[in-house]
């Protein structure tokens, strides 16, 4: 019998990738949606959400998570696009690196903003402050999930 001896197979990690395209493209837009509705809220000068005055941030919070519900749904049709780019640019990272690191998160989210920007559909004069955050605190909560299903990039 002869000793035949295979060369080590390199796992491609597959499942991970996958895993990091859907969670973006599932949470991303809902989160982006309501950061969205919660800050026209709590900023009424940006024309925010219409609510009684001086009814207080509380009356203003439930406005805001109602307009949720509503928020949610539209939120894939604005947004998933961006969550797809972003799930695709961080699962395109954990093949060839491994965990994306927070710096990858602050880049992939700037670069996406920076296309909505130019496509229009982040292109809101007075809401920019806004706009940005709509797009950087979904992939960093993204970032904060995707980044369990990596393994470091030195092993």
């Amino acid at each position: 019998m002869s000793d035949v001896s295979f060369p080590p197979v390199s796992r491609k990690p597959w499942g991970e990738a996958i895993a990091t395209f859907f969670t973006c493209l599932a949470l991303g837009p809902p989160i982006g949606g309501l950061v969205f509705t919660l800050a026209l809220t709590l900023n009424p000068g940006l024309g925010g959400v219409p609510h009684a005055p001086g009814t207080g941030i509380g009356e203003a919070l439930m406005s805001a998570l109602f307009l949720g519900l509503f928020a949610v749904p539209f939120s894939y049709l604005i947004g998933g696009l961006q969550a797809a780019a972003t799930g695709l640019a961080f699962a395109a990272y954990g093949m060839a690196r491994g965990r994306p690191s927070l710096r990858i998160a602050l880049l992939v989210s700037a670069v996406v903003f920076a296309g909505a920007y130019l496509a229009g559909v982040a292109d809101e004069g007075e809401v920019l402050p806004v706009m940005v955050l709509v797009h950087v605190v979904p992939t960093l909560l993204c970032w904060l999930i995707i980044r369990t299903y990596w393994r470091t990039a030195s092993s």
